[in-house]
């Protein structure tokens, strides 16, 4: 087989279209990771959110305990 500069450049294209290809798919990969720890976080100040409620709940139900005895 005879390679010459046509058959490199096509293989250059072709290589290239590769890198391209992965590289858009990494982008795309990195907006959507950061979007995740977005909703990660949101979900975490939901928990802390939640837990802060949780003992104002049951601080009340120790301090209504305490007032009927």
């Amino acid at each position: 087989m005879h390679i010459d500069e046509d058959i490199l450049k096509i293989e250059k294209e072709k290589l290239q279209k590769d890198f391209d290809t992965v590289k858009a798919q990494i982008q795309k990969g990195e907006i959507e990771i950061g979007s995740m720890k977005s909703n990660l976080n949101a979900l975490h100040g939901a928990i802390q959110q939640t837990e802060k409620l949780i003992a104002m709940v049951s601080n009340k139900k120790e301090q209504e305990k305490k007032w009927k005895l």
